[in-house]
């Protein structure tokens, strides 16, 4: 029997999109539409209070809070799981309130929705009482403003287990060409109008610039433009893709907003561009200021790259991704990769900018030429005294090698030798002061090639967090999966990862399998000692095994058993022996995966694969899994 006959539930690196690791089983089925006119193309079928229907949309009027505004009779089932789809926009007064099942004292509700957005939310009905209907119900705040439309609610018959995925920030990772780069996903929504010219329409063109045969042509009338407005956003980043051709003469650039004009195109081709806008909302296509541009334009496309929540699949060491899980920490370096900047202080040492390819790939590497056996690049900052601080950058040579120290600290440094291939340098200090003087110090005369300065309060180094003019934060890395207690057997099954910590003391990181911190099975790394512990609270009984297991440097494959009577732990496919009886669980207790626990002990560290399966299995097929 393979062991994927009795697996429930698979993460690995594999699909995602922003907000969503996808898992490789199960595959999520749901059932019928169980909304009538959810698109509300009908002032019909729905119970309303200070509520009215029109365009399209339910639109909410309150003056009252904790009150019941729109209402439909369906067919809710006690314990089963259920998606809500539904978009809200029009807000006016105020967004505060609830969807769910019931009624104003009996029912299951989402959290608290506050702004403007399409949603996505699980609920399973749990309350013998609640009326079998769906509602929405205004709350704490009486006067509210806002519209609702496109409600659909079906159960979910198999339910997903994709995991939720919380950042709020962008993030970096390594790809699988060995580059730093962001965490990203495409938008599928096209900015552009009318962006393949089929009609003279949505485009302002200048002087000597039409629109005919499927493209915009531009006549050589010097630094002309062609705008379209409305396409971008302040501070968001986008891709920009069009395509030149019908080439003769001169060079146009593309920018976004207030954006640096960037391409100087002057051949024919298809050509993309990385562009974050700085003000503004109009793109712009401009002629060369003096030679114009003679040629057309056409395939025009805008589509915002989305980095915030967006899981990282990360190739550090090569090889195999893994799931990259990181705690909050901020750069306070604010030029992180302009070196020729004020900001630094250089002695006997200049500053060639966008002098090499950088470790993201791009032509961004400062180069640092030291004239003496001790110049230096060195910023002094504050500090918090007493705390721990790393600090790690990026540096090569063109060729040979070049001897250097370096640290957080004036006093305190390490040496480094910096060779033709990119290193990542890495010192954590825990400061004594409260002004320190970040550096790198040649021991000789050469060069260095820079890039991605960062120092961080922790004892650990995490991924690159860019800087341009700022400190900037990168929020926790959160993976968390409800709603799934379908896929987990409560009285019976196992709970299998292959995972490597991150390098730190004083913390617990756990994996969970939970309903609350009273009913839970998790494997966790302890902060104190450093083991390996496998546990399960239970208001029965509960029970523990800790193992001294090296987790920092290496992958590790673990597996916990639990039954009644029957547990089990097997690390690296060696059976640990662990002799215990004890109960369970009840048949359907266990309803959430995550990479933390009810405590706020979140696993930080890499995932290769985690599997839950709803069976006890034998030690043979443990001793497999876990070899």
């Amino acid at each position: 029997m393979s062991l994927l006959d009795d697996v429930s539930i698979v993460v690995t690196p594999n699909g995602y999109k922003a907000g969503e690791l996808y898992a490789v089983v199960p595959v999520p089925t749901e059932g019928t539409e169980l909304v009538t006119n959810g698109d509300f193309a009908t002032d019909s079928d729905w119970t309303l209070s200070q509520t009215t229907i029109a365009n399209d949309k339910a639109t909410v009027n309150s003056t009252s809070a904790y009150g019941i505004k729109l209402t439909q009779a369906t067919t809710i089932g006690l314990n089963k799981t259920y998606k809500i789809l539904f978009t809200v926009a029009d807000v006016g007064a105020n967004i505060n309130f609830k969807i769910g099942f019931g009624n104003l004292n009996n029912g299951v509700y989402s959290d608290l929705i506050t702004t403007a957005g399409t949603y996505e939310i699980y609920l399973t009905q749990t309350d013998a009482l609640a009326p079998s209907q769906i509602l929405i119900l205004t709350w704490s705040i009486a006067v509210q403003t806002f519209s609702i439309t496109n409600i659909s609610v079906k159960e979910v018959i198999t339910a997903s287990a994709d995991m939720d995925v919380t950042r709020t920030t962008a993030a970096t990772r390594v790809d699988e060409a060995g580059l730093v780069n962001y965490a990203e996903v495409l938008s599928e929504t096209e900015e552009v109008t009318n962006g393949e010219f089929a009609t003279d329409s949505d485009w302002t063109k200048g002087t000597g610039i039409t629109i005919s045969g499927g493209s915009a042509n531009f006549t050589s009338n010097a630094n002309s433009s062609l705008t379209q407005s409305g396409v971008v956003s302040l501070g968001k980043s986008y891709k920009a893709t069009f395509t030149v051709r019908n080439y003769v003469s001169g060079a146009i650039d593309i920018n976004l907003g207030g954006s640096t004009r960037q391409g100087n195109i002057s051949a024919n081709g298809t050509y993309d561009f990385y562009i974050t806008v700085p003000s503004g909302n109009i793109l712009y296509f401009q002629e060369d200021f003096s030679n114009g541009f003679v040629g057309s334009v056409d395939n025009v496309s805008v589509k915002e790259l989305i980095r915030d929540n967006v899981p990282r699949i990360d190739y550090t060491g090569g090889g195999c991704p893994h799931i990259l899980a990181e705690p909050q920490r901020t750069n306070v370096i604010e030029y992180s990769e302009d070196f020729s900047n004020s900001y630094w202080a250089k002695t006997n040492a200049n500053v060639e900018s966008n002098a090499a390819v950088s470790p993201d790939g791009t032509q961004n590497a400062d180069k640092l030429n030291f004239t003496t056996s001790s110049g230096e690049i060195v910023k002094g900052m504050a500090f918090v005294s007493g705390q721990t601080y790393t600090m790690s950058f990026y540096a090569k040579t063109e060729s040979g090698t070049l001897d250097f120290i370096y640290g957080n600290m004036d006093y305190f440094t390490i040496s480094g030798t910096a060779t033709d291939e990119w290193q990542r340098f890495v010192i954590t200090q825990t400061l004594p002061t409260t002004t320190r003087f970040p550096k790198i110090q040649t021991t000789e005369i050469g060069s260095l090639l820079l890039w991605g300065w960062q120092v961080e309060q922790g004892s650990f180094p995490t991924s690159y967090i860019p800087t341009s003019g700022s400190t900037v934060t990168r929020n926790q890395d959160i993976f968390t999966r409800d709603g799934i207690g379908s896929l987990i057997n409560s009285t019976e099954g196992v709970l299998f990862v292959e995972f490597k910590t991150l390098t730190e003391t004083g913390v617990f990181r756990q994996f969970n399998l939970s309903k609350d911190n009273s009913n839970r099975i998790y494997i966790t790394k302890r902060g104190d000692s450093g083991n390996l512990e496998f546990r399960m609270e239970n208001p029965s009984g509960n029970l523990n095994f800790s193992f001294s297991e090296n987790t920092t440097n290496d992958f590790v494959k673990v597996a916990f058993r639990y039954g009644l009577n029957n547990f089990a732990v097997f690390i690296d496919g060696v059976n640990k022996n662990v002799t215990a009886t004890g109960n369970v669980f009840a048949s359907g207790t266990l309803n959430t995966l995550e990479f933390d626990s009810p405590l706020g002990q979140p696993f930080f560290g890499k995932v290769k694969q985690l599997q839950v399966y709803k069976t006890a299995l034998t030690d043979a097929q443990l001793t497999s899994l876990t070899s």
